[in-house]
């Protein structure tokens, strides 16, 4: 009987012991844990195909008092309008400006902004009296994305971008002969030059 009696208070008092161990506070603190964020606010803009108003042949009104125009649109379509001295007649086709945007937030609305005054298009060896052109009236549509063929709102923006963070439009213009005095023609050769296209969030 006493063995047994011993047996039993020698597991009651492990067991005792067993509670009390398990009950003791354990606790690690880390004070200097890592947050961290990136900003990449920045995103690509790559000219594809320039705008071009393809070959002509041009007159400008010596007066400058008429203004013949050539307009491109954004899908292409062109649309030339003469007006009495100044005519402007497409020989060959041009191309509408194309341009993609990468690496930008996805299913994100970005905003065109077109150059605000008319660019001017002139040849370095053509005479100083001789006219110039004037590019202005930009148009775009969507290329890509959920906007995909639509004509571009810079009122309500719709260049969306997809799941990839990418999208491309197509940029269409009005080209006009000079509406300055001119005492000479437009010459044989390429007339150009350049204009700045901002696309932001």
């Amino acid at each position: 009987m006493l063995n047994l009696n011993h047996n039993r208070i020698t597991k009651v008092l492990t067991a005792t012991f067993l509670t009390a161990m398990s009950a003791q506070p354990f606790a690690a603190t880390l004070s200097d844990a890592t947050i961290s964020v990136t900003v990449q606010n920045a995103f690509d803009l790559v000219e594809d195909t320039e705008l071009s108003f393809g070959t002509i042949r041009a007159t400008a009104d010596p007066a400058g008092t008429n203004v013949a125009t050539l307009a491109i649109a954004a899908d292409g379509s062109v649309t030339a309008t003469p007006d009495n001295n100044a005519t402007i007649t497409q020989l060959t086709a041009g191309s509408v400006g194309q341009f993609t945007v990468s690496n930008a937030a996805t299913f994100t609305d970005l905003t065109i902004t077109f150059p605000g005054a008319a660019t001017t298009l002139d040849n370095a060896i053509a005479p100083p009296t001789s006219p110039d052109f004037t590019v202005d009236t930009w148009v775009a549509i969507v290329r890509g994305g959920a906007n995909d063929g639509i004509a571009y709102n810079a009122g309500a923006p719709n260049l969306q971008t997809d799941n990839t963070g990418t999208v491309s439009f197509d940029v269409g213009a009005t080209l006009s002969t000079d509406a300055n005095v001119t005492t000479s023609a437009y010459i044989d050769d390429v007339y150009d030059g350049d204009y700045t296209i901002t696309v932001d969030y």
